[in-house]
């Protein structure tokens, strides 16, 4: 059985992987082809020359899977978070919009994800590989870092050892198949986009009415 100092050498090893995990799935959400309330994070405001989050000033709603509505909490913040947005994700496209709240009218700013047409998917499409085995060979070489110091802190005839090395082998085989479903699942992202770019290419859409979509939108905390 595992003592204690192992496991917690172990437990290092895991949110070493994991970091890495967790910085490649950041970054798929910041190529923004579904609409991701997360991307506004890095977004900065400033108000009265200080600078707040996001989700200081304004509340984010996703109306669908490819719009992001921004509601400010103040009339006098409208313009500067237009600015941050756009200065954080310039590829986003823009408009002000109004919905009906108990009976009031309200603006808000809603973003639209930027088309996924033959280049963007290429880009994409590579970007997402990129990523991922970027990723990969971190947390290959977490693994082979760690068992060549357990097999130094234990020796190589320790009792422990095979154990310490399955449970390596568990958490990297685990590790690879979430960021490998990660990549499969953005790239369909990407293909999703692509047919919607086609298919609006195709009936020569030019845009959808503006609606009250506060009904229906999902709000972030």
């Amino acid at each position: 059985m595992i003592n204690l100092l192992l496991k917690t050498q172990l437990d290092s090893a895991e949110k070493k992987m994991s970091a890495y995990m967790a910085l490649m799935n950041f970054r798929y959400m910041n190529l923004c082809i579904k609409a991701e309330p997360a991307s506004l994070i890095p977004v900065t405001v400033a108000i009265l020359g200080e600078d707040k989050n996001i989700e200081e000033v304004a509340k984010v709603a996703v109306p669908d899977e490819y719009h992001l509505a921004v509601i400010p909490d103040s009339k006098d913040s409208f313009s500067q978070i237009a600015q941050a947005i756009t200065y954080s994700h310039p590829e986003f496209k823009v408009s002000i919009k109004t919905m009906d709240i108990g009976g009031v009218k309200q603006e808000y700013l809603e973003y639209e994800m930027p088309e996924v047409d033959e280049n963007r998917h290429d880009f994409l499409s590579e970007a997402v590989k990129g990523l991922y085995d970027e990723t990969k060979v971190k947390i290959e070489a977490v693994y082979q870092e760690e068992r060549v110091g357990f097999a130094e802190f234990l020796g190589s005839n320790s009792s422990d050892l095979d154990e310490v090395n399955e449970a390596l082998d568990k958490m990297r085989d685990n590790t690879l198949e979430n960021i490998t479903n990660s990549r499969d699942g953005k790239l369909k992202e990407i293909e999703d986009g692509y047919l919607r770019y086609l298919s609006q290419k195709a009936s020569q859409e030019d845009g959808s009415p503006d609606v009250d979509v506060s009904k229906r939108m999902k709000f972030e905390s």
